[in-house]
């Protein structure tokens, strides 16, 4: 049991949950087939229905590279972002994120969807307004996202109105909490 407390102490104990829960959907996702991916994932023609998926999208994943990919990002971010936020600012920041990448897949999309990479995508733009507000250089952030977003477009599968729509959120939220740190 120690080595559970080993595990959580310390620096970003949020972002460390918050992956711990997305790897324990994903392999409930793997145990069920296809039954807890449905009962999780964002759908364009049930939302109305089940509107708790705009958010319980953000933890289920389409495969093992998906999830991989989406934890690394979160852990990079979210560490520093945690740290420097706070847990509840971090974890509002990262919620609305999925928000705005469930909303924005709405308005331009059309299907299903699942994955973390709106709250990501909005990781990635706090991080970029939280170093422009400190004043530090920032290119290599935009570098970044901007190959993030090539990516996106240039893949079929990927929903980059997600990745754009929690862009866009985490941004506001962090110049929002920027703004108000000065």
């Amino acid at each position: 049991m120690s080595q559970w407390n080993n595990a959580l102490s310390g620096r970003a104990k949020t972002t460390k949950i918050l992956i711990g829960i997305n790897v324990l959907v994903y392999l409930a996702q793997l145990a069920s087939g296809d039954g807890v991916t449905l009962l999780l994932a964002l759908s364009t023609e049930s939302v109305f229905f089940t509107p708790w998926t705009m958010i319980t999208s953000g933890f289920a994943h389409s495969g093992f590279l998906h999830l991989a990919i989406n934890m690394y990002s979160l852990w990079i971010f979210g560490e520093a972002l945690e740290e420097f936020l706070g847990t509840k600012k971090f974890l509002w920041l990262y919620l609305l994120s999925i928000l705005g990448g469930s909303v924005a897949y709405l308005l331009f999309s059309q299907g299903w969807v699942v994955g973390a990479s709106g709250g990501v995508f909005g990781l990635m733009g706090a991080y970029f307004i939280v170093m422009r507000a400190m004043g530090f250089r920032s290119s290599q952030m935009l570098v970044l996202i901007g190959l993030n977003i090539f990516i996106g477009f240039t893949n079929p599968s990927t929903a980059i109105s997600a990745h754009l729509g929690g862009l866009a959120a985490g941004s506001a939220i962090a110049w929002y909490y920027a703004k108000g740190k000065r």
